[in-house]
């Protein structure tokens, strides 16, 4: 297990925002008398609630002013009574995390003469998956006592927040790259196909000389894509047969510094050609004409050249050889099961590294990045409460 050191503010200020844990800056405070304080932040709130997590460890940092003129015996406990006071100051809502998913087994430390600090308390939770993922828990670790030194009480207790994960933790940025797709499952003749994928980009409007950014296809065949010369750079268009739709200025434009779900359906078995937004069907026609094939020169993040690269983050890229129902398309924008009827590649760009992305439905449609490797972003999708 890897211990980190996470770092407390004063309870004092209540307006800190609960983002992880993070450095104090404890220099900016002025201590006149020699106290001791945990010299870190009080909330730390990145533990989160999640099948595949069982465990973890977190550590409390604490010092004194001045160096000890002797040794200071320090005593250290958990405290689920001050669970209460905790949700009333920071507006939470927390349960007092049990006994049962945590151990501390050192409570005591010394800080020796000449020294202003020793080593850390290591808090260490257990069987965490087994949480209700629905609610927080909290455990705050106090300083119970100290020997011939007064204990700094904005500074004395730690609190530790567990929380559901988000269904989405980590996302690609492939501003200027593209994905060429070497497939392995046959889609030499797909009379029906749902592309689904999730994007947020700053600049749909603005930023940059080409009017057109690139999501999945091939160019001049069937190809998702935002934006063109007739049409404003934010409009979702498709390239496909029966004609581009849906038409200049007919659907909303894709909103900006947003994520937002979009999903193509294209079924020549009934002549159904649909866009979804966020799950709501915002364009339809009858046009859909004849088999598509995605075999040869079909890309992420590039169509016709390279200057037309999706200028922004992707996730959650689904390829379907069914026509996925509005309901399914509304209820699943995140996460669907890799084993799903009719899912032909499924790319949720959240390695964290590298450039190579896997596709999880197992069909080994893995693709590369070409023009270097994606910037992996932190995110919470959604976001959790």
């Amino acid at each position: 297990m890897k211990f980190y050191k996470y770092y407390f503010l004063s309870l004092a200020f209540v307006t800190v925002a609960m983002t992880g844990c993070k450095e104090a800056d404890i220099d900016n405070e002025h201590h006149y008398d020699n106290k001791l304080y945990i010299s870190s932040q009080p909330i730390c709130d990145d533990l989160l609630i999640k099948e595949s997590i069982t465990e973890a460890s977190r550590s409390i940092a604490y010092r004194i002013a001045s160096p000890a003129e002797e040794d200071i015996q320090i005593d250290f406990e958990a405290a689920p009574a001050m669970t209460a006071s905790y949700n009333l100051i920071y507006g939470d809502n927390a349960t007092a995390l049990a006994a049962d998913y945590y151990d501390i087994p050192k409570k005591t430390a010394t800080i020796k003469t000449g020294d202003i600090s020793s080593d850390d308390i290591v808090v260490n939770f257990k069987n965490t998956n087994e949480l209700d993922d629905s609610k927080r828990y909290v455990l705050p670790v106090t300083i119970t006592g100290a020997s011939k030194m007064a204990v700094l009480g904005s500074h004395r207790t730690a609190y530790f927040v567990f929380k559901g994960a988000a269904l989405i933790n980590v996302v690609a940025n492939i501003k200027k790259l593209y994905f060429p797709i070497k497939w392995k499952s046959n889609v030499s003749s797909m009379s029906t196909i749902t592309i689904e994928a999730l994007l947020r980009s700053d600049d749909w409007v603005a930023g940059r000389d080409n009017a057109l950014s690139s999501v999945f296809g091939i160019e001049g065949s069937f190809l998702v894509r935002v934006g063109d010369g007739d049409r404003p750079r934010d409009q979702v268009q498709v390239v496909a047969p029966g004609g581009n739709f849906p038409e200049a200025n007919a659907v909303p434009g894709l909103p900006v510094n947003e994520w937002v779900h979009i999903a193509i359906v294209y079924d020549a078995t009934t002549g159904e050609r649909i866009f979804y937004k966020d799950g709501v069907r915002v364009y339809g026609d009858e046009a859909a004409s004849g088999k598509v094939s995605l075999t040869s020169g079909c890309n992420i993040g590039k169509s016709y050249n390279e200057e037309r690269w999706l200028p922004g983050d992707i996730a959650e890229v689904r390829i379907w050889n069914v026509q996925r129902t509005a309901e399914q398309i509304a209820k699943n924008p995140y996460k669907v099961s890799p084993d799903s009827e009719g899912l032909v590649a499924y790319w949720k760009f959240n390695e964290g590294t590298g450039g190579t992305i896997r596709d999880h439905t197992g069909h080994g449609n893995d693709i590369t990045a070409v023009g270097g490797d994606p910037k992996w972003i932190n995110v919470e999708i959604p976001a959790q409460k």
